[in-house]
């Protein structure tokens, strides 16, 4: 497999190694720079370039990871050994085990972008056995399919995408190959909407219209969803007449579409100003309607799970609304009830070092701060965070500052929660974008701005972070500077 480099071109080559879980080193070239990814089985093991500015040590500084001092005492070490950056990195203890991976998935991340912004050149990819590759063999912490909506996501040109998706009078259809159907990947309110409506009935022409977007980010969806194999189009032999569909299930896909981006008002139907009777008769209807065991008829049968998370999700905006909007007899607002805290689960004290059970703690905590119960979250990060480690060291640190901006004056201690975070990671995409929150809602625009950029730096698809830096005014010149490598060497 080989061709020209053109922009496009490369989504098409990621996806047949992906989902044909092709083995080999894809090669990317323009002129003397070249750019290498290893593939096993369609998985991202690791990434390898001649460009200086990529290397993995100019990567992880240029990132906050690790110093330009620790890059030159290391790379001694590389010129007298022979070994590799990474394992000399560790030994040093300038990164543990757990921070290698993410700085090895970086990487690659980092020479990935770079190629997508090349416009010329030429792809190779070199099949080999996967016993070539033994002891090299350990996926990244990097999807594939995150990959290949990240060059999606590089395509300037409307029309590439266009002609890319071909003829749109093809029905769509989910994957068939359960791993490509449920991959695990950071999908947007729209591709959630078109997820939903594709059922094997109707044609990508048609859901295209259903997509309440402009036409250009409704065809930039569906060419990320169908380049990750996520969805394909219907073989001309299989299609069959489209069933009509009735309005109550179309009520329900549309529900469920939508409710990914929506606030706790509008998943009720509501206006910010909804009186606490209003709150009560909305949540009442509406329970009714999408409690999962409210619908018997047969047609309705593969809409369980879309009815069991409208309803999880319309229980949790009406607990979050009704503390606060809950009124007296004179209308005048009313405190919770107070009751008893709840138990915590059972947590040791303190914590063991069981990387299991710390991260069960954590996601007891998660749901916690979800339900509302600001102070339970903290309670459990409390006991975790002394012997949390790596990935869920950050996790704990996020879902105390999480909490603590939900107390009463907890800002400026949420605030010092994710300076210290950034201290010790400053890769952590979660709490650049709390702190830009927190400095949004301060007034200090400009660094607020600044962290979201940062957020957008380590992950290009956030969208959340698109979304305040468009609100800040900077919505089409971030799209600009995304693009190719002023998004990697920019002045972000």
């Amino acid at each position: 497999m080989q061709g020209e480099l053109a922009e496009g071109a490369l989504p098409g080559v990621l996806r047949t190694l992906y989902v044909e879980r092709r083995t080999g080193l894809l090669h990317v070239t323009r002129g003397d720079e070249r750019g290498s990814i290893c593939f096993i089985q369609g998985n991202i093991v690791y990434g390898d370039t001649n460009i200086k500015e990529c290397h993995m040590g100019e990567t992880l500084v240029r990132h906050g990871l690790i110093t330009q001092w620790d890059v030159e005492r290391a790379g001694e070490m590389v010129s007298v050994t022979g070994r590799r950056l990474g394992e000399l990195l560790v030994e040093l203890r300038i990164l543990d085990a757990d921070g290698l991976e993410d700085a090895l998935a970086l990487h690659a991340r980092e020479v990935l972008l770079t190629i997508f912004s090349w416009r010329e050149g030429s792809y190779r990819f070199e099949e080999r056995a996967p016993a070539f590759f033994k002891g090299y063999d350990k996926p990244l912490r990097l999807s594939t399919g995150e990959v290949i909506l990240d060059a999606a996501w590089s395509i300037t040109d409307p029309d590439v995408i266009r002609f890319a998706l071909g003829d749109l009078d093809r029905v769509l259809v989910p994957a068939s190959d359960p791993i490509l159907r449920f991959q695990r990947l950071a999908l947007n309110a729209t591709d959630g909407f078109m997820l939903s409506r594709i059922d094997g009935t109707s044609t990508a022409a048609q859901i295209l219209r259903m997509v309440p977007v402009s036409a250009e980010e409704a065809q930039r969806s569906l060419f990320g969803l169908l380049h990750t194999g996520m969805v394909d189009y219907l073989p001309e032999a299989q299609v069959e007449k489209p069933a009509a569909r009735s309005p109550v299930r179309e009520q329900i896909l549309d529900a469920h579409a939508r409710m990914w981006g929506q606030s706790d008002h509008e998943v009720m139907g509501l206006s910010p100003e909804a009186s606490p009777t209003e709150i009560q008769t909305a949540f009442v209807r509406l329970a009714k309607f999408y409690h999962p065991d409210a619908h018997h008829e047969p047609e309705l049968a593969d809409l369980r799970d879309k009815l069991e998370a409208l309803f999880s999700r319309l229980t949790q905006a009406h607990r979050a609304l009704s503390p606060i909007r809950g009124s007296g007899a004179r209308g005048e607002p009313q405190a919770p009830p107070a009751v008893a805290p709840p138990s915590l689960p059972p947590v040791d004290e303190p914590v063991t070092n069981d990387p299991k059970q710390i991260d069960e703690a954590l996601d007891h905590a998660g749901e916690s701060l979800a339900a509302g119960r600001y102070w339970e979250t903290l309670a459990v990060v409390e006991k975790v965070l002394p012997n949390a480690t790596g990935r869920s060291r950050r996790r704990a640190r996020v879902l105390r500052a999480q909490a603590l901006l939900k107390s009463d004056g907890g800002r400026r201690a949420a605030e010092d929660e994710l300076k210290a975070a950034l201290g010790e990671d400053p890769g952590n995409a979660d709490a650049h974008f709390l702190l830009g929150a927190i400095y949004k809602a301060g007034g200090a625009h400009a660094l607020a701005a600044a962290c979201f950029r940062r957020v957008l730096v380590l992950q290009p698809r956030h969208t959340e972070a698109l979304r305040e830096i468009a609100s800040l005014g900077g919505g089409p010149e971030e799209k600009e500077k995304r693009s190719g490598l002023r998004k990697l060497f920019g002045g972000f």
